[in-house]
């Protein structure tokens, strides 16, 4: 019966890290702390990916009843970091993250993306089954 309650764990082809954050140097340090932590599990992992900064401007009076020109304009950047962790089983996955999660840097968003590796249905696999035995030609 314990065979029954055994179940397969997961499999990642790879996990895909998106890091944002408004600070470049609290963002490159969080990405050196995530690869050093890949290292030191031996897990696989891609180069960090940067991509250009995203420019948010706002534009608004100083007061409220203020005449035109007196304008402030906020500037607002968010930078982008891309990874790649590759080839997990579910519990050293959900060990890795929870750990990184944890000790993310406050200012710092990230998103998490999984590409499983999955058994083919039943029903596929018994029709190619099928379909593939020796049937004589007419």
């Amino acid at each position: 019966s314990a065979a029954k309650n055994l179940e397969h764990d997961k499999l990642f082809k790879r996990i895909d890290l998106e890091l944002r954050g408004h600070d470049p140097e609290v963002l490159s340090s969080y990405t050196t702390f995530v690869s050093n932590v890949c290292d030191h599990l031996e897990i696989e992992k891609s180069q960090v990916t940067e991509t250009p900064h995203l420019k948010w401007l706002l534009t608004t009076l100083k007061d409220k009843f203020a005449k035109k020109k007196y304008k402030v304009q906020y500037e607002v950047r968010t930078y982008i970091r891309f990874m790649h962790v590759k080839y997990l089983t579910g519990s050293t996955a959900s060990t890795f993250l929870e750990y990184i999660e944890r000790n993310i840097p406050e200012g710092v968003a990230m998103k998490v993306t999984y590409t499983e590796i999955c058994n083919l249905p039943k029903m596929i696999t018994s029709n190619s089954t099928a379909n593939s035995s020796p049937q004589s030609l007419q």
